[in-house]
């Protein structure tokens, strides 16, 4: 069983379309982003000091699973994976919503820092984070 999932749908743009007819690989840390950022906001009010309470982006890993065309639907989904003392992992998956082909078509990962950029110095998950974040688990 798993926690709640934070799930957008992501629009393709031509511009996001290589040579080969399918979705440039970096796009996908875009599409990370966006789910990630729609995660956050679920815990984090819109006026946030980001410069005391930061956050560093540490680590991004992608795993392809099949290619996105520029009309398929897809979603985001991002999820929180693990909390340690100062960071925590986000997982995410982009997912083909109905046509020929639906399922998995990237998983990715991002290890995410507590930083406060004013003192340049890592803190330790604020403890409303870490409860918000427990929602978005896997159980």
């Amino acid at each position: 069983m798993s926690g709640r999932r934070i799930s957008i749908p992501v629009q393709i743009r031509f511009a996001d379309v290589d040579m080969a007819r399918h979705v440039h690989n970096a796009v996908y840390l875009h599409w990370f982003e966006a789910a990630r950022m729609a995660l956050l906001q679920e815990f984090i009010p819109p006026a946030h000091d980001w410069r005391s309470e930061g956050l560093i982006l540490a680590r991004n890993e992608v795993d392809y699973r099949m290619p996105v065309h520029l009309n398929d639907k897809i979603e985001a989904e991002a999820w929180c994976g693990t909390i340690g003392n100062k960071s925590f992992d986000l997982n995410y998956a982009i997912r083909r919503v109905g046509g020929e082909k639906p399922g998995l078509c990237a998983e990715g990962r991002s290890v995410m820092v507590c930083f406060d950029y004013s003192h340049e110095r890592s803190f330790a998950v604020p403890g409303r984070w870490r409860l918000a974040l427990e929602q978005l688990m896997p159980q």
